[in-house]
């Protein structure tokens, strides 16, 4: 049961400040003159006062022996009635305290909590338990809702039951849908999940919880194995249809908590709801698994390319300076004087039978040149070949974009995926476009210098390389989606939809302020632009911290506050005397002063059925 500190439900502080006294509890001119024209001595006027001024703050009544004396002091002392307080006390049980109760309903236009404020309270809950969860959450959105409709709030107990009330019929209403949605041969599938395997002695909803594993390339092995076995459970998605997004993720969120034998123990349409609702997130989350450790992996490879390439550079520069040192008496040899045969012999002299070695070396010396370290990169792809191009064939790639040149390249890969030539030949009709691919890998791949050129044919293993790391960086960019994933899904799915944004966004600009209309939006924005422009100007003068150079605003950063003198000293005094406290002391401690361990509860959200007698 959440406690009323959890919540917004307005309450009395017990020490008042003297800025709220000013502020909150200081009857205004008009107040004062509807007091003395609706009550007959100092008594009624001071309770018709103190009831005014605490429904203005809190939104109900409370009786006046509940007031903290000091508002009812300054109440009385602004309407110069000090002497009345001591009268007070059988002002909650006289039949004025009603008639001013009236009174102050019709002056503030709020009306009280009846059943139709109920019926408002339990509609807003209802919708709002669609998507929150937390029951201080839920009695929030109703508060909100009865001071929105200009209602009297009722006690917090009436919230609480109405919270708990709208969270367990919409439960209800999930777990009879998800039942009704299933047949009789996908229960009883589900319902194997757990009984235990004779061979291992353990269920399958073991294996269902599993979490994965470093993305080793072992391990991604047994991840796609993992998507096979789960494909077993395949669930109509019109089991869920109806249940949103984020309560599918709390049933699957309960459901990971419970081993087989609890799960068998709760009522049969809840079990099947929170079974299927696991199922559904642990489906796409292997998707996203998946592509995570395909990215660590492609990111794994290519760093070895580069460490590869450095390696290469270090272990060749004696073979570098040797071709710099033999292009050094070339170009010596050819200035010699004498005639031009004179030179050739000179140059022969120095080549002598090494040409062709030298040229392999020069050649092998362009290869590798640069930062381009994407021809080390096949020794380390290699073993992960076939598994790549499982993966490939394990999901389903979407563009997001209007570009679908690269999903083209993918389908061509895929069909050229058992060749073991060289080169792979392009296809005439219909032209592969290769528009995407990055210049740095153009010239391996087709070995053409021009980009515009159209290839004819294809290096098939840098082709493979250059479209695996282009994939990375795809899904990494958003540009290209997996269907059936969650945080690679197409991001366009996960907006709210165009009726959606028509039915609410009326309300929601009320809510925060804003014009919704275009026209009205940029007006408004250019004012507060405007404005803050202004006073930024005006605050120039004084402001030692920014300045304005050749034009361009420069901000200085913060000075570092000094340390006060003696700081390290009185540090060092308190660790002296700070005795070693024992960790069980400390939460023991704690607990007694703070009591946090209310915070702690069923991850369902739900109260336990038993007291735990400590």
């Amino acid at each position: 049961m959440p406690t009323i500190q959890e919540t917004a439900y307005p309450r009395l502080k017990s020490h008042v400040s003297v800025r709220d006294l000013a502020i909150i509890y200081t009857p205004n001119v008009d107040e004062l003159s509807l007091a003395n024209q609706v009550t007959r001595g100092a008594v009624a006027q001071l309770g018709f006062l103190v009831l005014l001024k605490i429904f203005q703050r809190l939104g109900y009544f409370v009786p006046i022996s509940q007031v903290p004396s000091a508002i009812i002091e300054h109440i009385a002392g602004v309407a110069q009635i000090q002497p009345a307080i001591t009268e007070l006390a059988g002002y909650d049980s006289s039949g004025t305290r009603k008639r001013h109760l009236q009174i102050i309903r019709q002056t503030l236009h709020i009306n009280c909590y009846d059943k139709e404020a109920r019926h408002i309270l339990m509609l807003a809950m209802s919708q709002a338990a669609r998507t929150k969860e937390e029951l201080a959450d839920l009695i929030n959105v109703g508060i909100e809702e009865l001071v929105r409709k200009k209602y009297e709030l009722p006690a917090f107990d009436t919230l609480v039951r109405g919270a708990r009330h709208a969270r367990t019929i919409l439960y209800r209403q999930f777990y009879q849908q998800a039942d009704a949605s299933l047949s009789t041969e996908e229960k009883k599938r589900i319902e194997m999940l757990f009984i235990a395997e004779p061979e291992s002695r353990f269920t399958p909803w073991n294996t269902l919880k599993q979490e994965p594993d470093s993305p080793t390339l072992t391990n991604l092995k047994v991840w796609l194995d993992r998507k096979a076995w789960l494909a077993q459970y395949h669930i109509d998605q019109q089991v869920l249809a109806d249940i949103p997004d984020v309560k599918i993720q709390h049933f699957a969120a309960e459901a990971r908590t419970l081993d087989a034998a609890r799960m068998l123990e709760i009522e049969p349409k809840k079990r099947l709801t929170l079974a299927v609702s696991l199922l559904k997130v642990q489906s796409y989350r292997v998707l996203d698994d998946l592509a995570e450790m395909f990215i660590k992996r492609m990111s794994t490879i290519h760093q070895k390319g580069k460490d590869a390439m450095a390696d290469y550079h270090a272990r060749n520069q004696q073979r570098a300076d040797e071709l710099v040192q033999t292009l050094r008496d070339l170009v010596i040899a050819y200035r010699t004087e004498g005639s031009a045969q004179d030179k050739i012999t000179a140059i022969d002299a120095l080549l002598a039978d090494q040409g062709d070695v030298i040229l392999q070396r020069c050649d092998d010396h362009i290869a590798h040149a640069g930062d381009n370290y994407f021809v080390f990169l096949w020794r380390f792809y290699k073993s992960h070949r076939s598994t790549l191009f499982r993966l490939l064939r394990c999901i389903t790639v979407q563009t997001t974009t209007q570009d679908t040149t690269f999903v083209a390249a993918l389908h061509f890969l895929l069909e050229n995926e058992h060749k073991t030539g060289e080169w792979l030949t392009t296809p005439k009709s219909p032209c592969l476009d290769l528009s995407w691919m990055p210049e740095a890998w153009w010239r391996l791949v087709t070995e053409l210098h021009n980009h515009d050129e159209i290839p004819k044919r294809l290096h098939r293993r840098h082709f493979e390389l250059c479209v695996f790391s282009q994939l990375m960086m795809e899904l990494k960019s958003g540009d290209l989606c997996i269907l059936g994933s969650n945080h690679y899904a197409d991001y366009r799915d996960q907006l709210i939809s165009w009726e959606e944004y028509h039915r609410d966004i009326a309300a929601y600009g009320e809510m925060v302020g804003l014009p919704t209309e275009g026209a009205a939006f940029v007006v408004h924005m250019q004012a507060r632009l405007t404005e803050v422009a202004q006073k930024t100007d005006h605050a120039f003068p004084d402001n030692t911290d920014l300045r304005i150079e050749s034009g361009e605003p420069i901000l200085r950063r913060p000075t570092k506050a000094t340390t006060p003198a003696g700081l390290r000293n009185f540090e060092q005094l308190v660790a002296d005397r700070l005795e070693p406290t024992h960790l069980l002391g400390v939460l023991r401690d704690t607990e007694h002063w703070l009591n946090w361990t209310r915070f702690f509860g069923p991850i369902s959200g739900h109260n336990t059925k038993l007291d735990v007698i400590v």
